[in-house]
């Protein structure tokens, strides 16, 4: 494996970081570079990202084009049992009466705020719509 595909394996492992040529034309290579959720949170700037593909390519090609994909957090990425906490806490609400105004058993929603249990997608998207409506 020479060093540049090393450094795209490290890349995706340590930052969830792709970096693929889709186009070779005329002497041209189009890069394409992208950054995918990770478990931390941090994610590079789309300028941040070419200057990774840059540094990485330009002791190969002469003439390159980068384009790159910035990762956009979800809206409902924020929630976790800190963020249900404080939401329930800002609207003076009960579990009891969220449980009963979204149809869902009280446990599961006492699982969500004391983080016994993870929120799925689906989860966190109820809780962040629910809690923007009020």
């Amino acid at each position: 494996m020479d060093v540049i595909q090393k450094a795209i394996v490290r890349y995706k492992d340590k930052y969830n970081i792709t970096i693929r040529e889709v186009k070779k034309d005329e002497g041209r290579v189009i890069i394409e570079i992208s950054q995918d959720k990770t478990l931390d949170n941090k994610y590079l700037s789309a300028k941040e990202l070419r200057e990774i593909a840059k540094s990485l390519f330009v002791s190969v090609h002469d003439n390159f084009h980068i384009g790159a994909i910035e990762y956009v957090p979800l809206a409902h990425d924020k929630v976790d049992f800190k963020w249900l906490k404080a939401q329930l806490a800002d609207h003076s609400m009960k579990i009891k009466t969220l449980a009963n105004t979204l149809g869902i058993r009280k446990s599961i929603i006492a699982d969500h705020h004391s983080g016994k249990k993870r929120m799925t997608n689906e989860e966190q998207a109820m809780y962040y719509y629910f809690f923007k409506s009020m």
